[in-house]
Order: C-alpha cells, then sequence, then structure tokens
C-alpha cells in the first residue's frame, strides 16, 4: 500500500495553492461530517495552508496541524495562530499518543510515502474513542490519480481492521463538481 514520495512545497507553490485552494469546500464539509465542536483535539495530517485548522477552531475544538512542507506550516501557523502547527509527515506524526478525539486528513493520502505506517501514526496519536477521516476525490475504477476508487477505498477498509480501528464506513459526498470519498473510523473506546 506504498504511496508515492512526499512532495516538498517551495514558498512560491505554497503561495499559489494558496491563493488558489484558500478554504476548498472540501474542508468545510469534513469538519461538519466530523462533527468538530468544543471539547474536541482536531489534528489535521497534510493541513497545507489551514483552511480545515481554521474551520475546527472556529467550531470551538482546540486545533493542530502537520505538513511536511515548511512553507505550509509557516502559511497554517500564520493563517490560525493558536493551533500548533509542526514541520512533520504522516508517517512520523510529532505529538504524544493519544493526544487528540478527531484526525482528519483531506486529499493527501494518495501523497503518503507509506500509508500504512501513517495510518498506524494516526492510529497512535488518536485517544480512545477517537475519529479518524480520510477524504480523497473519487477516481472511476481502475484510473490512477489524486483519490481513491472504490476497489482502493476497500483495501484502505481492510487495512483499519487489520490496524484495530473499529466502525469503518467509506461514504461519499459532492462538493460541488467534485465527488469524494470519506473514509470514518474510529479507535476502540
Amino acid at each position: 500500500m506504498a504511496g508515492t514520495e512526499i512532495e516538498q512545497w517551495s514558498p512560491v507553490k505554497a503561495w499559489l495553492y494558496s491563493l488558489l485552494n484558500g478554504d476548498p469546500k472540501s474542508n468545510a464539509e469534513i469538519v461538519r461530517i466530523a462533527e468538530v465542536g468544543l471539547g474536541d483535539r482536531f489534528l489535521d495530517v497534510g493541513c497545507g495552508p489551514g483552511a480545515a485548522l481554521q474551520r475546527a477552531a472556529r467550531a470551538g475544538a482546540s486545533v493542530a496541524g502537520v505538513d511536511p512542507s515548511a512553507a505550509m506550516v509557516e502559511r497554517a501557523a500564520r493563517r490560525v495562530p493558536e493551533a500548533e502547527v509542526r514541520l512533520g509527515s504522516a508517517e512520523e506524526i510529532p505529538f504524544e499518543n493519544d493526544a487528540f478525539t478527531v484526525a482528519i486528513n483531506v486529499s493527501s493520502f494518495h501523497h503518503w510515502a507509506d500509508r500504512e505506517a501513517g495510518l498506524r501514526e494516526m492510529r497512535r496519536v488518536l485517544a480512545p474513542g477517537g475519529r479518524l477521516h480520510i477524504v480523497e476525490g473519487k477516481l472511476r475504477e481502475g484510473k490512477d490519480g489524486h483519490g481513491l476508487d472504490s476497489r482502493q477505498a476497500s483495501i484502505v477498509v481492510a487495512k483499519l481492521g487489520e490496524m484495530g480501528y473499529v466502525n469503518t464506513t467509506v461514504e461519499g459526498f459532492r462538493t460541488g463538481w467534485r465527488h469524494e470519498y470519506v473514509v470514518v473510523s474510529a479507535v476502540n473506546p
């Protein structure tokens, strides 16, 4: 289940991405779907410029993010000053065990260098009863690209079960013209 190499973002590329994707609808939708609220400790793995962090903070959660790009970490920290944003990857999340009640990943799972290691790390940082949400674009069957097809989503569900996640489902939603999958799971309480 290995992914591609981790993409590094230059400050110019991060600025351009932030300009064009300042607040994607998928971030608003996943914060709503995850029912993020007061008392939640929220982690965005691959936080980019911090749009989901900002939305989760507005919902009352304490927020943290991790991104492999120093330029994105800087942008997210400026955008959401109350967030604890750290440089790191899904495979090595720089936070303590059981630190979060909600962990998300929006549209970067396909970039993870080692997807199994990333899923294990997210399991490690989620507290008992914690909720996991992975959002990816919905691809046509057998098509490679930025997202998952239903077969690939089924593989993720199986891996999560092997790792001790429970109540795993794959749901779909639309953000404008874009169709998305969200893999939802939980850590056994």
